[in-house]
Parts: C-alpha cells; sequence; structure tokens
C-alpha cells in the first residue's frame, strides 16, 4: 500500500467501527497481488483497534492532481 488516499469511519456502536478507505496501491500487477495487499492492510488495522471492525478497502492510484469535480479543495493544504 503506498498510502490511504480518503477514509470515513463510523462509530456503530460501543465496540463497533465501520471504516471505509480508498487506498493507493503500487505495483499489484495481479488480482491475486492486490488482494494480499488489501488483506495486509486489514491485517495491520485490525491490529491497532481495540475494537471489532467492519472494514472496506477499495484499491485506487493516487493523483496528486486529481479534484473531485465540485469540490473546493483551496482550504486542504
Amino acid at each position: 500500500m503506498e498510502r490511504i488516499i480518503h477514509a470515513k469511519t463510523l462509530y456503530l456502536g460501543p465496540d463497533e467501527l465501520l471504516i471505509a478507505a480508498k487506498i493507493g496501491i503500487v505495483g499489484a500487477g495481479t488480482a491475486e497481488d492486490m488482494a494480499a495487499v488489501i488483506d495486509e492492510a486489514e491485517r495491520r488495522i485490525r491490529a491497532s483497534l481495540t475494537t471489532s471492525a467492519t472494514i472496506y478497502l477499495e484499491p485506487d492510484v493516487y493523483d496528486a492532481d486529481y479534484t473531485p469535480e465540485g469540490r473546493d479543495t483551496s482550504d486542504d493544504h
């Protein structure tokens, strides 16, 4: 995994979180390679938590110049 492009978390209850993130993956050539990178990222997230979590990770290619249509990012820096 190269980086987290963006992430959202949602508190579902006292002992449960929902984590969704778009992650930049470098050099994942096959679907199996990409799945292995995502599985490792999930393991690392779970190892850092003290509570249960449902995790959704979406692979993508990071583009520093990308701005979602209609979103002003002038205050992001």
